[in-house]
């Protein structure tokens, strides 16, 4: 069938179309003023450089907003002579101490403070706040309770005091601030450990804070009492596990390096596994054995 002239110009003009569009690119590329040199690795560097040191500026400008002059300005001198027990919330949060801090110092005064060294104990106390206020306190006793601290039983016969070792439940109990929870807590853990060998592990116990610590520790004492001790050279794993300061695989590596190696000959040998550092060590030597 012969095409028209109308359709051999519509297919004359759909080559003449594409041909076009093929060259196109090479067209572009002949106008544009490309370098056909390669970026150096000198160059590269350069640049991280450059990026590097825009962040470091940025960084440093951000940290300037916690810079350690800023934080102590934050804190005021009081204007005269106070008694830190008589301070409210707000008072000492016109010092520069955040709400929830003077929540707490507020919380601790109810007890009473004696002397400028129960203000330094409190751990939510910054150095820099407590070191404007030290020389503006008056106290009506000189005598300090929060921080008096004995390993022997009060002679003060009105006064609680209860072996942290020795103690029952209804001992406890009579401790103002301990109830039957509290009395639980410390009896089980003790049990757990073996024998309590300082008053601050009652600092491990759940909801044993720093305050509630505070609170008890003159109505406690301990009496050094020995504690009950893991033989390493018999216990199972699963005995040594059981301990609270003894993972599963401090247990494990302990029994292991006994069975390779023999029986221990002395209790420091327990070093010899890598999860045992120094510092874990003096925490579990009181209740280890041969």
């Amino acid at each position: 069938m012969p095409i028209s002239k109308r359709n051999r110009r519509a297919v004359l003009g759909v080559l003449v179309l594409v041909t076009a569009i093929s060259f196109l690119p090479r067209l572009l590329a002949g106008t544009t003023d490309f370098s056909d040199d390669e970026i150096s690795f000198e160059q590269i560097k350069v640049t991280e450089s450059n990026l590097e040191e825009r962040q470091e500026f940025w960084a440093k400008k951000k940290r300037k907003k916690y810079d350690k002059n800023a934080y102590k300005k934050r804190f005021k001198r009081p204007k005269k002579k106070f008694d830190p027990n008589k301070y409210k919330i707000a008072d000492w949060m016109k010092l520069g101490l955040s709400e929830k801090q003077a929540m707490i110092v507020t919380r601790l005064s109810e007890r009473g403070f004696y002397s400028n060294a129960d203000l330094e104990r409190i751990y939510v106390l910054p150095k820099p706040a407590y070191d404007l206020l030290k020389d503006s306190t008056f106290y009506p006793r000189p005598m300090s309770i929060l921080s008096y601290q004995t390993n022997k039983p009060s002679s003060d016969k009105s006064k609680v005091s209860v072996n942290l070792n020795g103690g029952s439940h209804e001992d406890f109990e009579r401790i103002r601030g301990i109830g039957s929870y509290f009395s639980k807590k410390i009896i089980d853990y003790r049990e757990r450990l073996g024998g309590y060998v300082n008053k601050e592990q009652l600092l491990e116990i759940w909801r044993i804070d720093l305050i509630k610590y505070q609170e008890i520790e003159e109505f406690i004492y301990f009496a050094n009492e020995p504690v009950e001790q893991i033989s390493i050279n018999e216990a199972s794993l699963e005995t040594l596990k059981d301990h609270p300061y003894i993972t599963y695989k401090m247990a494990n590596s302990i029994v292991k390096i006994r069975e390779q190696h023999g029986e221990y000959k002395e209790v420091k040998e327990v070093k010899r596994s890598k999860l045992i550092d120094e510092v874990t060590f003096v925490k579990i030597e009181p209740y280890l054995s041969l």
